[in-house]
């Protein structure tokens, strides 16, 4: 574990915190990671400190997130310019999120058809669905009356 002279000098330098301030965001967060609510997940490694890396508001420190959600925010981030979702007018990060969040919890397709309707739960064009369905012609084929 680095000495807490090397912890402030980078606390200082990356993020412009004192081992002060980050207590009192760790404090404030009730000592775990905003998005899961766990205490950091790796041993000996406290929370990391989570900023802003593009325009606007780039630096904005945000708060303190676990390894996993430090990394898992960044793949989203990421993920909304690789695609070019950014170029999208009138989208943002945040509105895609809320999209999300609202999408997964109250399917449009569901409310569409009025019941909810459940397909092959796996990966489709795989070799394990292909089997499945297979499998699932064959079954068919069983049930069919002979006439």
């Amino acid at each position: 574990m680095e000495s807490e002279k090397a912890r402030a000098k980078r606390l200082m330098d990356n993020f412009k915190l004192t081992p002060e301030m980050w207590e009192i965001m760790y404090c404030h967060q009730n000592k775990v990671c905003f998005l899961c609510g766990n205490p950091n997940n790796r041993a000996g490694q406290r929370l990391s400190v989570d900023h802003k890396h593009d325009e606007p508001n780039a630096g904005l420190i945000r708060g303190l997130l676990c390894a996993k959600c430090n990394a898992f925010l960044g793949k989203i981030e990421n993920a909304f310019k690789r695609l070019g979702l950014h170029n999208t007018p009138g989208l943002t990060l945040l509105k895609a999120v809320e999209n999300i969040a609202h999408y997964l919890k109250d399917p449009p397709a569901t409310k569409a058809l009025g019941v909810a309707v459940y397909g092959y739960a796996g990966r489709v064009g795989t070799k394990k669905h292909r089997k499945h369905l297979k499998r699932e012609r064959k079954a068919k084929k069983k049930d069919v009356p002979l006439r």
